[in-house]
């Protein structure tokens, strides 16, 4: 299609005027001002070479042209034809009339009818703007908010309650005929809800209502307040949070996280507390949540724990329970250190062979939170970790050393592996040698 312009001078041999039209003109309608202004200049050259040829003395000989713009070819005037030459020479006919140019009444008649056309065409672009106009915000704001897939947003829900989407600020970049005759429109819009704010750009398509099944983007679309029908062919949004995370089923209660909306982040302590017989272990993990633009991502952090021991539950007498620690006599635990989990150990144990001899001694112990091993993982607490413990210590017997591992179990009990050295007498006759014997089993607390 041309440029959208006509040309209203009169003078064909001069610069022609350029009219623009108005802004809610549609291609159509500058398709036939064209044609319009075309079919008048027509008319305008008709004029003007009926003049010229009016002009040219009878005795002259006009040269005519054949194949002109309107595929014909030009017959002089009645007023020059050879029948009427001699009227032309008659002296009692005025100059006047020999040079009047002569006007048919199909010409009129064609004239009338073009003004007539020309006039119809700016009453209906001025009478029915929606026959000629284009898609406006209000139509392309009916799709939107017709589409569901587009109203549910560009966010996951993730820890966040869904809440409806509101569409604003919606504004029309481009709008162009398609080849297929339907309209294509570009667009911005904001589409926000309690958690997310986007900003979006689409691209959307229309037809006339009761056009659209000559469309397949556009068949089974309603029809609207608009007299237009549309379909979203694509849309594109660069979202950001505007407010944090609200719900982790994790963390069913006092979940309350802190919000940077600069960063686009949400950080959350979640603390948790385990008890024990023997105390209790407070965990804090720090939880951090990113919103990468499509959904909140969740990382935990390292736990840090902070165990309390209950010093006067672990102090005391500890009597065999279970295995072969009946050889233990007696078995306390004094001095301990809530603090840094330090205690020491008295004990006394029988030595094995005929002659009952007892050996004691002092263990120097560290009690310890740690991982569970294979060994180790009957003693689980409810925190998950191992509270295990360890020392050196003497004994009255042998070489006079002795080494102790532990574990505290549940219900008030410890695990004890021991290794004591101790002197070993022969029943009747013989020297006494340096032996060392081991003991394991279950203690169990007095209470």
């Amino acid at each position: 299609m041309s440029d959208t312009t006509i040309s209203n001078d009169a003078d064909v041999t001069g610069r022609a005027d350029t009219c623009v039209l108005a802004s809610t003109a549609t291609p159509a309608f500058a398709d036939a001002c064209e044609l319009a202004a075309i079919a008048l200049q027509d008319m305008r050259e008709y004029d003007q070479a009926l003049d010229s040829l009016t002009n040219i003395p009878p005795s002259a000989t006009a040269m005519l042209t054949r194949g002109t713009r309107s595929g014909g070819t030009q017959e002089l005037p009645a007023s020059l034809r050879p029948d009427a030459v001699e009227d032309a020479q008659d002296p009692d006919t005025s100059d006047e009339q020999a040079t009047k140019p002569v006007v048919s009444r199909k010409r009129l008649i064609a004239i009338g009818a073009a003004v007539v056309a020309l006039v119809a065409i700016v009453a209906a672009a001025a009478f029915m703007p929606s026959l000629f106009g284009q898609p406006d915000v209000a139509a392309v704001t009916e799709v939107l908010e017709s589409d569901a897939d587009f109203m549910d947003g560009f966010a996951a829900n993730d820890y966040v309650e869904p809440s409806a989407y509101a569409l604003s600020d919606v504004a029309i970049t481009a709008c162009e005929q398609d080849d297929d005759g339907s309209m294509i429109v570009d667009a911005t819009a904001m589409l926000e809800n309690a958690s997310f704010e986007s900003a979006c750009t689409v691209s959307l398509k229309f037809a006339r209502d009761g056009q659209q099944e000559r469309y397949p983007d556009l068949q089974g679309a309603d029809a609207g307040a608009t007299g237009w029908v549309g379909a979203v062919l694509q849309a594109t949004a660069d979202t950001r949070a505007i407010a944090g995370v609200t719900v982790d089923p994790e963390f069913p209660e006092g979940f309350a996280p802190a919000f940077d909306d600069a960063a686009q982040t949400c950080t959350y302590t979640a603390e948790q507390s385990y008890e024990f017989w023997f105390g209790s272990n407070k965990v804090q993990t720090v939880y951090t949540y990113v919103f990468n633009g499509e959904a909140w991502t969740r990382s935990a952090g390292v736990p840090s724990a902070a165990v309390a021991y209950d010093s006067a539950a672990i102090l005391g007498d500890y009597v065999p329970h279970a295995g072969d620690a009946a050889s233990l006599e007696a078995f306390r635990i004094t001095n301990f250190d809530a603090g840094s989990g330090a205690f020491a150990v008295e004990y006394r144990a029988t030595a094995p062979g005929f002659v009952n001899d007892s050996v004691s001694g002092v263990f120097q112990c560290t009690l310890v939170q740690s991982d569970p091993t294979d060994a180790t993982r009957a003693y689980q607490q409810t925190d998950g970790s191992v509270y295990a413990f360890s020392g050196e210590g003497s004994s009255s017997g042998g070489a006079g050393t002795a080494s102790i591992e532990g574990s505290f179990g549940l219900d008030g009990t410890i695990f004890v592996a021991l290794s004591i050295d101790y002197t070993h007498t022969p029943l009747l006759f013989g020297t006494p040698t340096d032996e060392t014997m081991t003991l394991e089993g279950t203690l169990a607390h007095m209470s």
